[in-house]
Parts: C-alpha cells; structure tokens; sequence
C-alpha cells in the first residue's frame, strides 16, 4: 500500500442559522482540554468548519466512510499531541526543517450524518485569529498522506492520515467546508448541561459514536466478541482432548474388519460389542495375562486357589487404558500380594519351578504296544536302524 502527500482545500461560509444557533454546540468539547489549550488567554476564540463528502477541484472523490476515521484521528490527537494549522501549508521540500508559527490547534471532531465538523482554537496574537475574526480567511485545508485508486473521472481516496489543517488562501478552495458564523467563547460539555442527553445518544449512529470515543467503542467491540471468543477456546481444548482417541479408529477400523469409509461412531460401537464379547475386561484380561506368567494358569487345585486368593486382592485395580503402564501395576500388585502370604510364595515357587512336561504317547495299562520307528514316550524312544 503506496501513501503519497496531497493537500485539500475547502471553502464556503453559511450563517449560523443554517446550522445551529450557536456554532459551539456543533462540536462540544471536554472541560480539561479547553482549560488546557486556553490557559493564560482571557478571551478564548474557536472556529467551527463543516466538510462535505464529494468531489474536489483536484478530481479526488473524498467519500462520507473517511470522514468517521478523520474524526476519531483528530480527536485521538487532542487528547495528547494536537493537529494544528499553520497560515498554508508546508512544501514538501521544506517539510523535513521548517517550522512556521501554529495558527490553529483543532480540539474536537464530530460526524452530522454524512458531513464533518471540525472545531480549532484560535491561538491569541496570530494573524490567523486576525483573519478569522475580520472574516479574511474562510477557507482551510488539509495536508496528509493518502492511498488512492483511479475511481470514474478522477480517483478516489482509500485512506487518509492527517497531518494539519491549515488556513486556506481566499478563493483558492477545491471542496465544500463551511465556517459556521464567526468565532465563539467555547461551551464545554458540562457547561451544556451535564453531558450528552439519553435521546441523543440513541440517535448516534457507529461511525458517530467512533469518532466521538474511539475507546467507547474498542471496548463494547471487546465485550461482544468475548462470549465467542471463549467459546471457541473452548471448542478447540475439546478437539485437542479428543485427537489421539480419533487418531486411532483406522486403526480400529482395520482390527475389526470394517469398511474404510465407516463413521467413527459405528466404529467406536463396534469395539465395544467386540470387547463384550470376549466376556473378559480389559482388567480380567490383563490380570490374567501376569498370573499365566507366574504359571497359574493351570487347573490343578493349587493354581485356582492362588489365582482365587490374587483376584480378590485386586479389586481397586483400574485400567487407565495405557497397556504397558498397567501390566506393570497389575505385576507389583500381584507380587506384593504373592511376597505377603507364605502360602502364595510357595505354590507360585513350585509352579515357576517345574519343567514342563515331556510330550508323550502313553498306553492304557494291559494294552499291547506296538514298536515302531518313531515312538517316543516318557520312558523309550523308538529310532531306525541303519545298516
């Protein structure tokens, strides 16, 4: 985005009655700002200008949505480094060393539907209070930065950051601006009675209300967007929390045999009809999984009685669904139980200490055996003889 130097000039001069019957009311000001611009002049004098959207002489089309960003600058200023006005403007050339004697210091900004009023304090003993009083000067104009596009016969401004607003030679004026009367005393906002009335503030429309207390304005903006705000945090933690369960249904899909394209629901029930009809938990199953390592897994007596004994002393084991982590618990938990009853220590000794069994073919007691190549039992084992 290209931002080039430009200045506007504006004219006009209407009677207060076209207006307002008082030029100070256009564009009310704090009390603390008028007590620190006017601090030491016994007389204080304000101008007020009116600025309409339109065409200039320059073929520029300033546009109505400007004149809200305009006014909340202006007013922004004015609370900390003022927009003054100098007797026309400075050239470019000039711009980076010269500094010539401030006329104006603009105070406030306000939108009246689709125009905008400007007010300035009249600096004491300048030519440009003078002017204003005598009624020499009528014109003013800005001097700023803009982005402008080729818009029907000329261009259109797309932004504008304001540098002054400075007082316009006689005739010289390219856009309707309007000196509303002649200079005025000031009447600051509680001077008019406390404040802006409830009826009028409902009748302010956005860019108003912007200009007037951009901050206002930042803060309801905050306000609204905040339930929403919270609401997509809230929404986001809930799909973090369920990435790695959706992270595992292809997965699942696979295991189970189903389609590619099943929903994770119809894969999520699935599983849990597959688990139930394994009949054994997650728990049972992993349980089982380290009394089979300890080799009680046998049907003898003395194995259902250890595993009766273990199980029961396992009932506050939960899965937490990490396998790894709980085949580990469920071991040291089966070990502890085992290493506190004599009786467990030496049934589960004597299982973990037997060697297996020797596959065999054994005969029934009387039967006749027949001795082939081959045969192999507890006690013989049959081989070829080679010659």
């Amino acid at each position: 985005m290209k931002f080039e130097t430009i200045t506007e000039t504006f004219e006009g001069l209407i009677s207060v009655s076209e207006m307002t019957s008082d030029p100070a009311a256009l564009v009310p000001l704090p009390a603390e700002i008028v007590a620190r611009v006017t601090t030491g002049d016994d007389s204080p004098k304000f101008a007020t200008f009116v600025i309409e959207p339109g065409w200039s002489k320059s073929k520029r089309y300033w546009g109505e949505e400007l004149f809200g960003e305009v006014a909340s600058e202006i007013n922004a200023a004015a609370q900390d480094e003022p927009i003054v006005g100098y007797l026309g403007h400075i050239t470019p050339e000039e711009d980076p060393y010269r500094f010539p004697e401030i006329q104006l210091e603009w105070c406030g900004a306000k939108l009246l539907g689709k125009k905008l009023a400007v007010k300035a304090y009249a600096l004491p003993g300048t030519k440009g209070r003078e002017y204003l009083e005598k009624g020499r000067v009528k014109n003013v104009s800005w001097r700023g930065k803009v982005v402008q596009e080729m818009f029907e016969q000329g261009v259109r401004i797309k932004k504008f950051a304001i540098e002054s607003i400075d007082l316009a030679r006689p005739r010289s004026a390219g856009m309707s601006a309007r000196l509303v009367g002649a200079l005025s005393s000031e009447m600051t906002e509680e001077e008019e009675g406390g404040g802006v009335k409830t009826e009028e503030i409902a009748a302010l429309s956005a860019n108003e209300v912007r200009a007037h207390n951009p901050d206002l304005v930042k803060g309801i903006e905050a306000e609204a967007r905040k339930p929403l705000e919270e609401k997509l945090s809230e929404m986001e933690t809930a799909a973090a929390a369920v990435e790695p369960v959706t992270a595992e249904i292809p997965a699942l899909r696979k295991i189970l045999g189903l389609a590619e394209d099943a929903d994770e629901v119809a894969v999520l029930k699935s599983a849990v009809e597959f688990i139930r009809a394994q009949g054994k938990s997650i728990r049972e199953a992993i349980i089982d999984k380290v009394l089979k390592s300890k080799k009680l897994d046998a049907d003898d007596p003395n194995a259902k009685l250890a595993r009766r004994i273990i199980i029961g002393e396992m009932t506050e084991f939960q899965p937490t669904g990490r396998s790894e982590a709980d085949e580990q618990t469920v071991t040291e938990m089966v070990n502890k139980v085992i290493d506190g009853d004599e009786q467990l220590k030496e049934i589960v000794s004597e299982k973990e200490g037997a060697p297996p069994a020797v596959p065999s073919t054994e005969r029934e007691r009387g039967e006749r055996r027949e001795l082939k190549p081959g045969l192999k039992t507890s006690t013989i084992r049959v081989r070829s003889l080679n010659r």
